[in-house]
């Protein structure tokens, strides 16, 4: 019965390559055989072919979609040629967390390439801080995002809230962390396989290497040579801007992984005639944007999220009489619809509604210097508390209400809240989150906003 089982799946598995290469041009079919030559001789040879393991991260872009077909289309190719062929494993990112059209669309991609039921395929995404198996219903709970929330609230809060930065390059830092708990598998792969231009990737290795200078890193760093040990540097940065203040948390030692390092295999010399083509896109049931593939450290952001927080924010800054309420209480049904998707950002990281926009205005950094403007926007019933709302900040004594009022509007405890109130913080995590706070998704500099006006105040020691 296995005998039957196997001769049948490898005549699916031919009519799906089959099916990739009629829908390959000429060029594209070269570009094929290139890539297949390129693995052949990274795993040392077709005899090691069985047991090399490559990672591929699994974006939100035309790009993404085509380099999967490329790799699926060599791995079926090397098993037509040979007994055994190498093992793919996929993760899925799409930070802070995918929405449901997002996972349908790689469903249909994975579906289009038989690789939900190839053992040979592993496929995964990520949740939080932790790597699961892919599914287009996600985990519901909002446990994985504890450290994540708390790190993003603390960040937003006391350095800068606007979208940019919340969804910029401290994002890369949780993309880190996930990369590095994969790379901790029992099977570890053996190679990252990548389209990202060399420009790119050059900036971001700079980014990276600067953030760990400006972390106190210390030893020999091996981040150009492999993959695991400029994940898991990462990684520790984004446990550290985690820590909350007045928490000591020392530098790491920076040691490198053992073993045998995890390489890079850059193909986007191989990609132009992909992306030139849109068969591929027919037969993966992938709809992409037409400016989706410029900016590909992009493609690992949820699409929607930044033009949606770009929303939420410009109409909380509005004051309560001129604009129509966020909450979702009572709306009709088209608004429900879209303060869910505004929502979303949110729920990822189990922030409530008024939680979200209280970090959007961040009124409690700076001695509180933005809380009556919150006040006026948001919470005009609260005005007459305002002198108990900065006693309560201050450590002084307050009523309870005032207090839980802090806690629950915020999501941060009433400590870690004096604490942005009094904006002390080693100069060291400073400079470290400043650095964070000046670059967006695409780790292009953002215009001086927020965080340098507070350095005079946070900035010091």
């Amino acid at each position: 019965m296995t005998a039957i089982h196997d001769q049948a799946m490898h005549y699916i598995y031919q009519q799906v390559l089959e099916r990739l290469l009629s829908h390959m041009s000429q060029a594209q079919r070269a570009s094929l055989q290139l890539l297949i030559q390129r693995l052949l001789v990274a795993a040392g040879g077709p005899e090691y072919i069985g047991t090399f393991r490559l990672l591929v991260l699994q974006g939100n872009e035309r790009r993404s979609a085509r380099l999967l077909a490329m790799l699926r289309a060599a791995q079926l190719s090397i098993a037509q040629r040979a007994p055994v062929t190498f093992q793919l494993r996929v993760l899925v990112v799409s930070l802070p967390a995918a929405a449901s059209a997002t996972l349908e669309s790689h469903e249909r991609c994975f579906n289009a390439l038989f690789m939900q039921d190839d053992p040979r395929v592993q496929l995964q995404m990520i949740e939080g801080r932790e790597v699961v198996p892919f599914s287009r219903h996600p985990y519901a709970g909002s446990e994985r995002w504890l450290l994540a929330r708390d790190a993003m609230l603390m960040f937003g809060h006391l350095v800068d809230a606007r979208p940019e930065a919340l969804l910029g390059s401290r994002l890369h830092l949780e993309l880190a962390g996930a990369v590095g708990f994969a790379l901790q598998a029992q099977a570890p792969a053996d190679v990252l396989v990548t389209a990202i231009p060399a420009r790119q990737r050059r900036r971001y290795l700079a980014w990276a290497r600067r953030s760990l200078r400006l972390a106190g890193e210390r030893g020999a760093h091996v981040v150009h040579q492999c993959l695991a040990a400029l994940a898991q540097g990462l990684s520790r940065l984004h446990g550290s801007v985690g820590v909350p203040l007045g928490a000591s948390a020392g530098p790491a030692s920076g040691a490198a992984p053992q073993g045998t390092p995890v390489r890079v295999i850059a193909i986007d010399d191989l990609l132009p005639p992909l992306l030139e083509e849109q068969q591929l896109d027919l037969m993966l049931g992938c709809c992409f944007e037409a400016g989706q593939d410029t900016w590909p450290l992009a493609a690992f952001v949820e699409p929607l999220l930044p033009a949606q927080l770009h929303e939420l924010r410009a109409r909380s800054l509005q004051p309560q009489a001129s604009r129509q309420a966020l909450r979702l209480a009572g709306q009709p049904d088209g608004n429900k619809r879209r303060e869910a998707r505004q929502l979303q950002f949110g729920k990822a990281y189990g922030i409530s509604q008024i939680q979200l926009v209280c970090l959007l205005f961040s009124p409690f950094a700076r001695q509180g210097k933005n809380l009556e403007r919150f006040l006026q926007c948001r919470h005009a019933d609260m005005l007459v508390a305002l002198p108990y709302l900065h006693r309560a900040l201050q450590g002084k004594p307050c009523p309870d209400a005032v207090k839980n009022w802090l806690v629950n509007t915020s999501g941060l405890p009433l400590g870690q809240l004096r604490m942005i109130y009094d904006g002390r913080m080693p100069l060291a995590a400073w400079r470290l989150m400043s650095h964070l706070a000046r670059r967006d998704v695409q780790l292009r500099l953002l215009p001086r906003g927020v965080s340098v006006r507070r350095r005079g105040h946070a900035g010091l020691p």
